[in-house]
């Protein structure tokens, strides 16, 4: 609180001779009013302290606190030593010295070795080594198959049955049929033509030929088997 925020009362000037008792109680009364302000405003500084005052005790504090220890400097980093690279030097090894040949003196009673002359630009070659003779290789035997040898036998057979008919004899026909049939340890079955010569009487001469030829015993492979054949009938 301020003392201008409370006004004393209005006075008014008398006369001094017509009231002094007034003149004094009034100006007593302004005093006691003044003094009460004024231990108000220092009540107030008192139990209000300023913001200046309460920061003045950190720096009395610090002023109190013991001195820091003042830390020496660190030692200067010391220079890395380099260790001298020494070369290596390589110890000369001497060569040794080549003695000539010594000639090898031959005995008198030694007979003395033939001399091989030199072969010239113009001699004659010397003849080459000749390699040996190879022995000479027999070639293998070609494979036959048994069905296969049998099958020409049987066309044989039937070829040489084969007789020419009249009516081709008589007309000079030439031509062929393909005859099949069944076989089994000799025994002839289902004889066909399966094509034709152009001319039916030398067809069926053909196959009266299968029927009457004489054929070959079959292969140990073949016995007791039945086999199917197809063969050609030329008739000339």
């Amino acid at each position: 609180m301020s003392a201008a925020l409370i006004q004393p009362a209005a006075w008014t000037p008398t006369s001094k001779k017509s009231n002094p008792k007034g003149f004094w109680s009034s100006l007593g009364s302004a005093v006691l009013i003044e003094l009460a302000l004024v231990g108000l405003a220092l009540g107030w500084v008192i139990m209000h302290p300023r913001e200046e005052t309460v920061q003045v005790m950190p720096l009395v504090m610090a002023m109190l606190e013991a001195p820091k220890e003042v830390q020496p400097p660190p030692p200067p980093p010391q220079p890395i030593k380099v260790p001298e690279i020494q070369p290596k030097v390589k110890a000369v090894v001497p060569l040794a010295t080549v003695s000539p040949p010594v000639p090898k003196v031959r005995p008198p009673d030694e007979p003395a070795p033939p001399v091989v002359a030199k072969p010239t630009a113009f001699s004659a070659p010397a003849p080459l080594p000749q390699a040996p003779a190879a022995a000479p290789v027999t070639p293998p035997s070609p494979v036959v198959d048994p069905a296969l040898a049998y099958n020409v036998k049987l066309a044989a057979a039937v070829q040489a049955a084969f007789v020419v008919p009249g009516p081709a004899a008589a007309l000079g026909f030439k031509g062929r049929a393909r005859v099949e049939f069944h076989l089994r340890d000799g025994v002839v079955s289902n004889a066909k033509i399966i094509q034709a010569s152009g001319l039916g009487a030398v067809d069926r001469a053909a196959l009266k030929a299968v029927e009457m030829a004489s054929f070959p015993a079959p292969p140990a492979t073949l016995v007791g088997k039945e086999g199917v054949y197809q063969i050609w009938v030329a008739c000339y």
